[in-house]
């Protein structure tokens, strides 16, 4: 071990604190009699040393009480500091005591000015010691994040108690120089905080101060980190030719201080421009439906399915059955519910929706099971064009399959996932969607309840146009987009969850519930958003291609068609629809037929009843056979 990590040893470092400290009180004291009694000092040597070991003995016992020896000086804090001068008063205090009681006998006549210049000078060799080493620390880390090898030039927007409290939290160990603020707060315009200029608040400027001031990070706090304000920042920044990085944190003022580090940084993602804010549901009625039931999920290890768990797991089921035809995705949901140390019984069923006994034996594990969850599905719509029979095997004929053996084995309740593709599909996924919705909602009530709940795209599910454009960014390939029409309804996946949750809870039977999307977002727009949070400039540094509709697709999704309306229920983005039979006469779903077909692996022939069984379909005039 050589002599600088012998230095750095916890035991050595602690030897060092305490002989400068037993310094420090010998120093003090020396000047303290000096002061006082200057040209007649050799006439109180004596008292000197005798009193020193005194004084010393009970200074190293308060500072040992008040951690003042086990102290990082380089983190030294205001709470430090306050520590450090209770350690001065208490051992002033004690000493006092001793000398003007007498309590050793031995007669010590001390002045009382003497007492009085020691505590201050005391006082100031421990808190300027442990000060000046967090001073010293700080500067030679200013000196280095201003060289060009790590340099990193950051931006706050947000409150000045925000950024007060981040720069605070942060200045230990974040890698960035603060180069200024960006606060509503107009009246300390010029001033500084840490040494750091305020600067008015003007959003749509932001861009010019960054390229002034080469700024390559922005963190953005609150009350900037709601979407209309980052949204602008970033147009800002757009328009200025500057791509820096964008990172965002929650409101700090409502955290503890000792919670705030660096590792709540985060990326600002897609999700924080949505503009989506909670829905305000009734999380009583949504406990009701699960709270000591027997919950079984399908599709378990899926992006929906598996944010279904975390989110059931949270109501207190009496148990929970996963059930995924993946083995690896059912290991990495198993594992991640087991880790979070639940108490609820989880059971992990590889199985297939498709196969009967499956589901009857993940049934019988719990003797039963009150509510399913159907999330298993094939949902990429370019792929399931060329893969007509397992699309129709595995949502049509596997939700079929587990609707009948649900029934059959007295599941009291059964929520299945759909999709806005299900609407006037264009394509064989929608159109599967559709028959399984229509299987479930028009079946004899024979005791258990059959819901579907139908909503939009969600972010950053599994083969979503999200991870793919990140993933060609990362790899600083060209995103490829349909059209710059091209829209979609978007929202995240617990939000998603959120509302599936409580939509299972009230609705009733052959009820399809609506999920309120907001507003269609441009796909185009979302990748020239994905490239700036990137810190890049999209058509310069990441290419934006158009490729034309490719087979199965539209530009717009709907939710409803024009021979069905909504009712808005009682609950937040909930609706109810409502379909006017006299407008449509359904031909009756032949599961025979299609097994037959599948197994003949008649693709002409499935497309054919796909829009037999969906008349309301908009397949385009290539997929009319």
């Amino acid at each position: 071990m050589n002599l600088s990590t012998q230095l750095r040893s916890w035991p050595m470092r602690k030897s060092i604190i305490l002989i400068w400290h037993c310094l420090g009180i010998f120093v003090t004291y020396y000047l303290a009699f000096l002061l006082r009694f200057d040209e007649e000092l050799p006439d109180y040597v004596e008292l000197f040393f005798i009193s020193y070991p005194i004084l010393m003995v009970c200074s190293v016992i308060c500072f040992f009480l008040l951690q003042q020896f086990t102290g990082i000086w380089k983190y030294y804090s205001i709470n430090d500091l306050f520590k450090t001068i209770a350690a001065c008063v208490m051992t002033m205090i004690i000493f006092t005591l001793i000398i003007k009681k007498d309590l050793l006998g031995l007669n010590l006549e001390m002045s009382r000015m003497v007492l009085g210049i020691e505590f201050i000078l005391l006082t100031g060799w421990s808190t300027a010691s442990r000060a000046g080493v967090r001073f010293i620390r700080e500067r030679r880390r200013k000196r280095i994040l201003q060289s060009n090898e790590y340099k990193q030039n950051v931006l706050i927007c947000g409150a000045l108690d925000e950024a007060d409290l981040f720069i605070r939290a942060c200045s230990q160990d974040f890698q960035g120089l603060f180069c200024g603020i960006i606060s509503d707060d107009l009246i300390s315009h010029k001033r500084y905080i840490h040494g750091v200029q305020v600067y008015p608040k003007k959003l749509e400027d932001i861009g010019y101060i960054v390229k002034t001031y080469d700024i390559t990070n922005i963190h953005i706090l609150s009350p900037f980190n709601k979407p209309v304000e980052t949204n602008t920042i970033i147009d800002s920044c757009a328009k200025a030719g500057v791509s820096p990085h964008f990172h965002t944190l929650p409101a700090l003022g409502e955290l503890a201080m000792g919670d705030i580090s660096v590792s709540m940084i985060r990326k600002v993602d897609v999700s924080d421009l949505l503009g989506r804010v909670q829905a305000n549901l009734d999380r009583n009625s949504i406990a009701d439906s699960i709270a000591d039931k027997k919950v079984m999920v399908t599709g378990a290890g899926g992006s929906i399915g598996s944010e279904l768990c975390r989110q059931i797991l949270t109501y207190k089921p009496r148990a929970l059955i996963l059930f995924e035809s993946s083995e690896l995705a059912l290991y990495k949901i198993e594992k991640e519910l087991l880790e979070s140390l639940t108490s609820t019984p989880i059971i992990s069923i590889a199985g297939d929706v498709r196969i009967k006994e499956d589901i009857r034996q993940a049934i019988k594990q719990l003797d039963g099971v009150d509510l399913i969850y159907h999330t298993a599905a094939y949902k990429h719509v370019p792929l399931m064009e060329k893969n007509i029979s397992a699309a129709f095997r595995n949502n049509v004929l596997g939700t079929a399959v587990l609707a009948d053996t649900a029934e059959e084995m007295g599941v009291k309740r059964f929520i299945m996932i759909s999709s806005d593709k299900a609407v006037r599909p264009s394509n064989i996924m929608g159109a599967t969607k559709r028959i399984a919705e229509r299987y479930i909602q028009e079946r004899e009530f024979k005791g258990t309840e059959f819901v579907a709940v139908r909503f939009g795209n969600v972010l950053d599910s599994s083969g979503s146009v999200i991870p793919l454009f990140k993933r060609l960014i990362k790899e600083g390939k060209p995103l490829t987009v349909t059209s710059p029409d091209m829209c979609r309804f978007f929202m995240t996946i617990p939000e998603a969850v959120d509302l599936v949750l409580m939509s299972g809870a009230v609705a009733q039977s052959s009820q399809i519930m609506v999920l309120e999307m907001g507003k269609p977002v441009k796909i185009y727009d979302l990748a020239v958003r994905l490239i700036e949070l990137s810190g890049l400039k999209p058509h310069i540094d990441v290419k934006i291609e158009f490729c034309g509709l490719r087979p199965g697709e539209k530009e717009y999704e709907e939710i409803l068609t024009e021979d069905e309306n909504v009712i808005e229920t009682d609950y937040d983005r909930i609706w109810l629809m409502q379909k006017d039979e006299s407008k449509r006469l359904y031909e009756q779903v032949d599961l025979d037929l299609i097994q037959q077909y599948i197994q003949a692996n008649e693709q002409i022939a499935l497309r054919h009843l796909a829009q037999k069984y969906v008349p309301e379909n908009t397949f385009t005039h290539g997929h009319d056979i």
